[in-house]
């Protein structure tokens, strides 16, 4: 698979210092029991902002087909009425390039 195959979601969550810790578990415990499982996830990462204001979600897939079918999926979820309490912005971008150290 060449990178320009792989399909990124980034998806940001919004947060106060009052529910964060809470948002990281929700969020971390929905894609690990769920999204991590569904065909074509590559691998993801779960960032916390260090001010107490929100969480960014990176997600790779194979595909763009493949996480689009993961998104049909999840709009019967039981976790999705919880999740979208932190009022979660999602964009699809395709890698253009990558960088690593020399």
């Amino acid at each position: 698979m060449t990178s320009k195959e792989q399909h990124i979601v980034i998806v940001h969550f919004t947060t106060d210092k009052e529910n964060q810790n809470r948002a990281i578990q929700e969020v971390g415990d929905y894609i690990e029991s769920f999204l991590s499982c569904q065909s074509g996830f590559i691998a993801s990462r779960l960032h916390v902002n260090t001010d107490g204001y929100g969480l960014v979600h990176y997600a790779e897939w194979s595909s763009e087909s493949d996480f689009l079918a993961a998104a049909e999926k999840a709009r019967s979820h039981p976790d999705l009425p919880k999740l979208m309490v932190y009022k979660p912005r999602a964009s699809g971008y395709q890698v253009l390039r990558k960088f690593t150290s020399a």
